[in-house]
């Protein structure tokens, strides 16, 4: 189905090719995964399928690409697209509609397809991707997650034969992640489509992946086989590179690391327990066994982040009391106003806390981020960010306390060069020049952005942007910093360093505020989880507690990372 043969590809305004001799073959109703450290290259591989590169994204392209046996770069885009569907990393890249069922029907007026096949078609697409009850809704009006998932009903509705999906799942909470991962496998068992996933959540979805892909940050392909092969043969490369591994590789590999005897190379948190069942009855001692894989703390390790101590794995450390709080939120209404998905809650943010904010895909999670940084005006007497009514707060004021990033880190980039967007928010500030670049210099240093300082920030990969949009936040030195998806778009190296600097953060007497989908990481990084549903306030406590509350988990489309499941389900089978 797919073909590449020594293809190269230099973005326009740059020196280093993004694709520096790509050769692959992908077979006809193969499901391949997509890995690499951001900015690898791995979405414009995957516009190369399409013919968007060359045909449409300028730069110098030199090798062949054929799909189903057609030549990407004479054959018209607009008859690629009947073959190829991308689902893009940012979903809004291609939302063209004001309404989600015109936005399901674009494609398929564009093939002039009839009327009653194209309701069939709308019908099918929202039923399979959870969207049937928004059909008549504003697209401005769904939620990061929704619109991820409109994005792939309008693909499905083209039928196409080989389908693209670039980290489908990154807006998506986890009961969406695992209702889309159960479409993707019925698409594969139905053998009509060749599947090309880039994602990092990874532990749910090795038994559909044939075959994996790595790209390296040099622009060519450093691993391709099955994934046991690549994953285990290749563990310390693909450490360095910064890729995102299974949870149950890096337990096993790190419990290789320590001596421990090991028998199999799991994929999965089954195949994982059934390995530490195998240590027990073998005479291993079992409690060495997984206390010497606390410190991995998930997918952490030590080339990625400095070497800390680590509770045992899943485990939580609450926070000390503390008597100042950051944020007080009040439990009466939000705003009389107009309506507001927020129904009046009592939430209290210590001072120095590291609080993780969960739930489903349009529970409130954004909204109530915005209330707190003042983007949408709460009454008198509603929130309060150190002690003080938010009402008062000059957004001048504001904006030296409170640091926000962005769902979508576009959506903040207010210059045209990356040097200039560290140094807007300092020069408010009335500092020299010469303190201004020295600041500007250490966080490009920190963030791996220092031979991006002439570049356009919009010209960046979707990793870089995040990167340059956290930084940008952070540079200023606000005490309260609330995150938004922080870990989107990045890889394994880049998210875990973030998060650590965020920990460091946090101990020097700062106050962390997440929203996030990924569990694993709010296991090993937060102290406290605040839980919304329809916007209200189910659950603030410890994660700890959080992960005791099966009932509540399920209630909120929440799940157990892979540290605490595989923890509790080889303790179950030891008793």
């Amino acid at each position: 189905m797919i073909e590449m043969h020594d293809v190269h590809f230099t973005y326009a305004g740059t020196i280093k090719p993004v694709l520096d001799g790509i050769d692959v073959m992908i077979g006809n109703n193969e499901t391949v995964l997509l890995l690499g450290a951001s900015g690898a290259g791995k979405s414009s591989l995957v516009l190369c399928l399409n013919g968007l590169i060359p045909n449409s994204i300028y730069g110098e392209f030199s090798g062949v690409v054929r799909v189903g046996g057609k030549d990407t770069s004479i054959t018209p885009i607009a008859e690629l697209a009947r073959q190829v569907g991308i689902v893009f990393q940012d979903p809004e890249a291609q939302l063209v509609t004001m309404k989600v069922e015109d936005e399901v029907a674009f494609g398929m007026e564009n093939l002039c397809l009839g009327p009653n096949e194209m309701e069939r078609r709308i019908e099918v697409a929202l039923q399979q991707t959870g969207l049937s009850e928004f059909r008549q809704w504003q697209i401005d009006k769904l939620s990061g997650g929704q619109k991820q998932r409109l994005a792939l009903a309008s693909v499905l509705c083209m039928q196409p034969r080989i389908l693209v999906l670039d980290e489908p799942t990154a807006n998506l909470d986890p009961e969406g992640t695992r209702e889309l991962f159960a479409i993707l496998r019925n698409l594969r068992k139905s053998g009509n489509y060749t599947i090309i996933m880039i994602e990092h959540k990874l532990d749910d979805l090795m038994d559909m992946a044939d075959r994996v892909l790595v790209l390296g940050k040099n622009g060519r392909i450093i691993a391709d086989g099955h994934p046991r092969e690549v994953f285990y043969h290749k563990y310390n490369e693909l450490i360095q590179e910064g890729v995102w591994l299974p949870y149950s590789v890096t337990f096993t590999c790190e419990l290789i690391k320590r001596g421990i005897a090991v028998s199999g190379t799991p994929l999965t948190v089954n195949e994982t327990v059934e390995m530490l069942e195998r240590i027990r009855l073998t005479g291993e001692n079992d409690e060495f066994a997984l206390q010497a894989a606390a410190g991995i703390a998930s997918r952490m390790n030590a080339e990625a982040v400095n070497d800390t101590a680590h509770t045992f794995v899943g485990k939580i450390q609450p926070s000390l009391v503390k008597d100042e709080l950051a944020i007080e939120i009040r439990p009466v209404e939000f705003t009389q106003k107009k309506a507001c998905i927020l129904r009046p809650m009592h939430l209290c943010v210590p001072k120095g806390d590291f609080l993780a904010i969960v739930g489903k895909n349009g529970a409130g999670k954004s909204t109530l981020a915005r209330y707190m940084i003042k983007l949408q005006q709460a009454d008198k007497g509603v929130i309060y960010l150190h002690g003080r009514d938010l009402v008062e707060w000059p957004v001048h004021d504001m904006a030296r306390e409170v640091g926000y990033v962005f769902q979508n880190p576009e959506h903040q980039f207010v210059t045209n060069r990356v040097f200039d967007e560290l140094a807007f928010g300092l020069k408010g500030m009335q500092l020299s020049p010469d303190e201004i670049y020295s600041r500007v210099e250490q966080m490009l240093d920190r963030f791996g952005l220092k031979k991006y300082i002439e570049a356009n920030p919009f010209q960046l990969s979707h990793g870089e942007k995040r990167r340059l949009s956290t930084a940008s936040m952070l540079i200023t030195g606000q005490r309260l910093l609330i995150l938004d998806e922080p870990t989107f778009g990045q890889d394994g190296r880049n998210a875990h360093q973030l998060m650590q600097l965020m920990k460091e953060l946090q101990e020097t007497g700062h106050t962390i505020i997440i929203i996030s989908h990924d569990m694993g990481l709010i296991a090993e990084y937060a102290d406290h989880a605040a839980v919304l549903k329809t916007g209200r306030l189910i659950f603030h406590g410890t994660v700890q507690a959080l992960f005791d509350r099966k009932e509540l988990l399920v209630e909120a489309g929440l799940n157990l990372p892979p540290s605490v499941e595989i923890e509790r389900q080889f303790r179950a089978a030891s008793v």
